[in-house]
């Protein structure tokens, strides 16, 4: 209001201080301290110390507060256009330990929106690459790395390690089992979602008495119905947003910051700037089933009656030779750009519920791009007493033919 505009650069309160010491290479530790960022990684694995004085000058995180993360323990599901953000933020401000759960690998349609990575690493397994940039960003943080999906039988053992967890897939499937494990174990939950402009973020407390996920939508759509990235299309700095409020409020519980008292469905539209929150009423959500606890108990002993949806194959041809009937889940566009190399019947995961397959009298492989929709699809046919399976990583995750 008055003219001046240096309150938005935060390095302004540091200039003077900067201006009157001369610039150094190397580090110097202790309040204040000085370093360069010339050093190669392997150096800086060696001798680099974290400097968070940035944050630690903020009075409601201070020495205490940067303890409290250096003690936290985070799991973070998915390492994409989500996750991406949601580890760098973590790392860099010095949370302890970090879980990482994702079994994809890089394809080179990720890197606009997953920015941590770079073309040379397309092909590689995502949960190894993120704890490389984790150990180049801050080498003090603790990695652990997961490189399957959690599952009925492993989440609640997995959640009852840490503090806190942020789910950062496009798999309906992982976020009602993260919240289902969520609320079981007591353990924060932090969700967002996307779809093309637009993103949504919830945090379910797991406290007694608090909405979950559950509360709002009961059971997850139908297959097909709620659009991935691959079908949708999703510019980059949509989850990349998403993903940084996900950071933020992790921060903010692992902090114990201020936070809204009210319990909403928080939505985002970045085409106009709009941001509004919906109000989640625990009292007409699972309350009225007997309350989050037992909605989440019921449907994890569902799934682990289930047990597993995914079967393994490196080429469609042994799934074939086992007895599958090979269905191919895909948009046209998908499969017109890598069709199968095997006879496959072809029905859009948005079409699966209305399908019959009453011609077919024996397994069936769903396959799709990640082994996403095609796992929700398989669940969808199981209802219906077909014997569905899911091609496990999708038609990424198989070896491509050897050629004539």
């Amino acid at each position: 209001m008055e003219g001046d505009t240096a309150w938005v650069a935060c390095s302004h309160t540091e200039r003077a201080h900067e201006m009157e010491a001369p610039h150094v290479h190397g580090h110097h530790h202790g309040d204040g301290h000085t370093h360069t960022h010339e050093h190669h990684h392997a150096t800086a694995a060696v001798d680099f110390t974290p400097d968070y004085s940035r944050q630690t000058r903020l009075r409601d995180v201070g020495v205490s507060g940067q303890a409290k993360l250096a003690a936290a323990r985070v799991l973070v599901i998915g390492a994409g256009g989500l996750g991406v953000p949601v580890i760098s933020y973590l790392a860099g401000a010095g949370v302890g330990t970090l879980g990482i759960v994702d079994h994809d690998v890089l394809d080179a349609s990720n890197l606009h929106r997953q920015v941590m990575y770079d073309a040379r690493d397309v092909g590689q397994r995502k949960v190894d690459l993120a704890a490389r940039r984790v150990a180049a960003l801050n080498p003090t943080v603790q990695v652990q790395t997961y490189g399957e999906p959690l599952t009925a039988q492993t989440a609640l053992d997995v959640f009852a390690q840490y503090d806190l967890v942020v789910e950062c897939t496009d798999d309906l499937a992982s976020r009602y089992l993260a919240n289902d494990a969520a609320v079981l174990t007591g353990t924060p939950l932090v969700l967002a979602s996307v779809y093309q402009y637009e993103g949504q973020l919830q945090v379910v407390t797991a406290v007694p008495g608090e909405p979950c996920l559950r509360c709002l939508w009961p059971q997850p759509p139908a297959a097909g119905l709620a659009g991935s990235c691959v079908e949708s299309g999703v510019l980059g700095p949509v989850p990349g947003v998403l993903g940084t409020m996900q950071a933020m409020e992790a921060l903010k519980l692992l902090l114990g910051l201020p936070r809204p008292t009210d319990h909403a469905l928080q939505l985002v539209n970045l085409l106009d700037g709009a941001s509004q929150r919906l109000p989640i009423d625990a009292a007409a959500g699972c309350a009225l089933h007997g309350g989050c606890v037992a909605v989440a108990r019921q449907a994890m002993e569902q799934a682990q009656s289930e047990g597993e949806i995914e079967r393994h194959f490196r080429h469609l041809d042994e799934a074939i030779a086992a007895g599958y009937a090979v269905v191919d889940v895909r948009e046209p566009d998908e499969i017109a750009a890598a069709p199968l190399h095997v006879t496959s019947l072809r029905i859009p995961s948005g079409q699966i519920a209305a399908c019959s397959l009453a011609g077919i009298d024996r397994h069936v492989l769903l396959v799709c791009a990640s082994g996403k929709r095609s796992a929700q699809a398989a669940r969808t046919l199981r209802q219906r007493g077909v014997d569905a399976w899911s091609l496990a990583g999708g038609v990424a995750a198989l070896e491509l033919p050897a050629s004539s």
